[in-house]
This record gives C-alpha cells, sequence and structure tokens, in this order.
C-alpha cells in the first residue's frame, strides 16, 4: 500500500494555514464603541473634537469636527457615541492591516441628531481603493428623539486591495446636527474557490493584486493554495 507524503500533508496545511491565518488574525478597528479615549463633559453632554483632536482613542478626527456624546443622547452600544457634524461637518478615519483579495464588511449603528435640521442626515463611509457609499436617515420619518434615537444597522463592504486600509466616515451634513454614528464592527471573509462561480470571478484578485481572466484561472488559485497568480496583472 502506498503510504501518504509526510512533506505532501505537511506543505499542504501550509498552505491552508498561508490562506485561512488572515481570517484567524485579523482585529479590524479598535474603539468602534467610541468608549476608549480621555472624555471631557463639559455640562452639555458631549465633547466637541476638531481635526487633529487625539482624544478619541484609535480614531483621527481628518477633517471639521465632530461632538463626542455622552449624555446628550443613548448609544447604540455602551455610553458614548459620535455626532459626525460638530461645529460643521467632519470625518473620522482608522487604519487596520488587511489581506489583498479578501472582502471585509462594515457593520455599524446610523441616526441622526434629532434636535435640528436638517430632518435627512447624510453620510459616506469608505474604504482604500474602494467606491464610497452615500448614507441617509431621516430622523422624522424614523421618529427619533434625544431619549430614544431609533438607532438603524448598516453595511458596507470592501475589497482589500492593500495590506493596510483606512476606513473613513464623512459627515456631509453641513450644521451642527450631523448624522450619528456608533458600533462600528469590520468582519473579514476570506474567499475560497467556490466564490468563482456563477461570475464571482470577476469581482475576486489574489494576494498580489492580479485579476483572473476566467472562472478556471480563479478556481486554479484557490485550488493550489496561492500558488498560481491570476493571469491579468493590475
Amino acid at each position: 500500500m502506498r503510504r501518504p507524503s509526510v512533506l505532501g500533508t505537511t506543505i499542504g496545511v501550509v498552505t491552508a494555514i498561508a490562506l485561512s491565518g488572515a481570517a484567524l488574525a485579523f482585529t479590524g478597528p479598535s474603539n468602534g464603541s467610541f468608549e476608549g479615549g480621555t472624555y471631557v463633559d463639559g455640562g452639555a453632554g458631549f465633547q466637541a473634537l476638531n481635526a487633529g483632536d487625539t482624544s478619541l482613542t484609535g480614531w483621527t478626527i481628518t477633517t471639521g469636527s465632530i461632538d463626542w456624546i455622552g449624555s446628550y443622547w443613548p448609544a447604540a452600544d455602551g455610553s458614548k457615541s459620535i455626532d459626525m457634524s460638530g461645529n460643521d461637518a467632519g470625518a473620522i478615519s482608522q487604519t487596520f492591516a488587511t489581506t489583498i483579495g479578501n472582502t471585509y464588511t462594515v457593520t455599524f449603528a446610523l441616526s441622526g441628531n434629532p434636535a435640528g435640521g436638517p430632518t435627512v442626515k447624510t453620510l459616506t463611509v469608505g474604504a482604500t481603493g474602494a467606491a464610497s457609499a452615500n448614507l441617509t436617515f431621516d430622523t422624522v420619518a424614523a421618529g427619533s428623539t434625544l431619549t430614544d434615537m431609533k438607532w438603524s444597522t448598516r453595511t458596507y463592504t470592501f475589497l482589500a486591495t492593500t495590506a493596510s486600509t483606512t476606513l473613513t466616515f464623512t459627515s456631509t451634513t453641513a450644521g451642527v446636527y450631523g448624522p450619528a454614528l456608533d458600533k462600528v464592527v469590520v468582519t473579514e471573509k476570506v474567499p475560497t474557490k467556490a466564490d468563482c462561480k456563477k461570475g464571482g470571478w470577476k469581482t475576486k484578485i489574489d494576494g498580489k493584486g492580479n485579476k483572473f481572466k476566467n472562472q478556471g484561472d480563479c478556481v486554479s488559485y484557490y485550488a493550489t493554495g496561492g500558488r498560481n497568480l491570476g493571469s491579468v496583472k493590475p
């Protein structure tokens, strides 16, 4: 009887770990519910943070300003959240490690400051190398109040094209009553050869950023543990 090759088995195991290791190691952005940092409430139930402020752990206020909300309204998770328009529309971002070719889903709670207009709050979410998504929250239609924000769960999905990705949320609501954000969670999906079917190969890339010319090209990449790279150079 032919005995299995120990070396072949070892290589197979190592290859499987190489393709799935990112899923085991992935941690995503930190402080997604905005609980961590140096919070100073001046008595209004929130703290204004301007671009460049480092008080909010893990996040960078990249433009404009935001309000770090404490007791002003109830959070979706924990005790704090964000009004994305502080003194005016603001933006926040965080950079974290990603694996090229893997798909990431950003889940977050969205609402809007009901204390003033406009009633429809607007926000964009985007990631490095991916198209941004435009989101809206209608405070009147939702019936949100400062005691019941009517938080809504939203999602945004992107394909990683770089080894590190910057996730950015940007208010597009002028004024001081903006979209509200909380409970940001990012999960990772490691593709398999099954994802190449039904045209899925058209939206996939290998670990070097190469695209696939057809379904077979895509299947070959995953079936060989990443040894057969995609045929279409980036």
